[in-house]
């Protein structure tokens, strides 16, 4: 029986700040078919990158979404140890953007 594919929009936290298209791609086109993906670097003031997440949009089936979710919702590496200035990276956050369509204003 074939899965019944829709297209998602996801948001991807957590990630390391040196992650790429061709990671991305890799982990998430084993639940689906990746057909666009977009990452963006937020930096402060003086250019230090202080975050990395990505908006992935995927054709996904509900029960691959939900593996997906599962099983891409924990700790990439564990908690360094401590005493150490070594920062790494927290979870990997993977939520569902859920895009309405907007109300158009109407004319006077």
């Amino acid at each position: 029986m074939e899965k019944k594919q829709v297209l998602k929009r996801l948001y991807v936290g957590g990630l390391g700040h040196t992650v790429s298209e061709a990671e991305l791609q890799e982990r998430f086109s084993k639940f689906g078919n990746v057909t666009h993906m977009e990452i963006v670097i937020r930096k402060d003031d003086q250019g230090n990158t202080m975050k990395t997440f990505a908006y992935i949009n995927i054709s996904i089936s509900e029960a691959d979404l939900k593996r997906c979710m599962s099983i891409l919702n924990k700790p990439l590496n564990p908690a360094p140890p401590l005493g150490t200035l070594t920062i790494a990276p927290g979870a990997l956050h993977v939520g569902i953007i859920i895009l309405a369509p907007m109300a158009l204003p109407m004319g006077p």
